[in-house]
């Protein structure tokens, strides 16, 4: 287990590295807001903050995303995700997205970081299917994941991007449980590089124990600069 958390954290810090020092950078940097902070169909927090940054170059990518709660508590204080990954292009029908996410969490009473590979199998077909697979090597956490989205584009300015997820969430020493969640989203292009985003979420999962459970509806806005 040790040897597995090193290598995700070595193999994070070295494609940030390759990415920091490379030419033909691009990135997008955003800024969003939901009434409910919520991840594979569980809702953690009240209104949230979230502030992220990817970059890219070539086939390779990293971020740092940040969840800052408006009115923190006990069970959750806030969260910053820090990614790395490669994507490899078998044809023009499939694709791998392979990496690791170490997650801080500002608590001194639980694991203060976890981290998790991921291994993503993107299909390019008209609804972009993509199979998600998790497994967090701290706490023993398997997610399993289908997300589907299009974006309908009006006109040059405005569009609506629909998106629906599915999965499984299998904690140590917790029975599995199943979650569905789907989003729609108004798409308003101020720019080439510039969009902002609202729209309404709702989500529901099969777990009756663990914090967050059940149906849950909210919002969100965003406003997100490609560079």
């Amino acid at each position: 287990m040790k040897s597995i958390f090193q290598f995700c954290l070595l193999f994070i810090l070295l494609t940030t590295f390759n990415i920091a020092f490379a030419e033909e950078i691009s990135g997008t940097t955003k800024i969003g807001f939901e009434s409910n902070y919520v991840t594979y169909g569980t809702r953690y927090s009240e209104a949230t903050i979230s502030p992220m940054i990817d970059i890219s170059k070539g086939s390779y990518f990293a971020g740092v995303w940040g969840y800052i709660p408006q009115k923190p508590t006990k069970d959750f204080e806030g969260e910053w995700d820090y990614f790395a990954g490669k994507n490899t292009k078998i044809n023009n029908l499939i694709s791998f997205d392979i990496g690791a996410t170490v997650y801080k969490y500002p608590r001194t009473d639980v694991d203060p970081v976890t981290v998790e590979g991921f291994l993503y199998l993107n299909l390019n077909l008209p609804a972009n299917p993509k199979i998600k697979l998790f497994h967090d090597v701290v706490v023993n956490n398997w997610i399993g994941e289908v997300e589907i989205s299009h974006t309908f584009k009006l006109n040059n300015i405005f569009g609506i991007l629909l998106k629906g997820q599915a999965g499984f969430r299998n904690p140590e020493n917790h029975s599995a449980w199943y979650y569905a969640t789907a989003s729609a989203d108004i798409l308003i292009n101020l720019n080439s590089k510039t969009v902002v985003m609202c729209g309404a979420r709702a989500t529901d999962n099969t777990d009756h124990v663990a914090v967050g459970h059940g149906l849950h509806e909210w919002y969100g806005l965003s406003a997100a600069y490609n560079w």
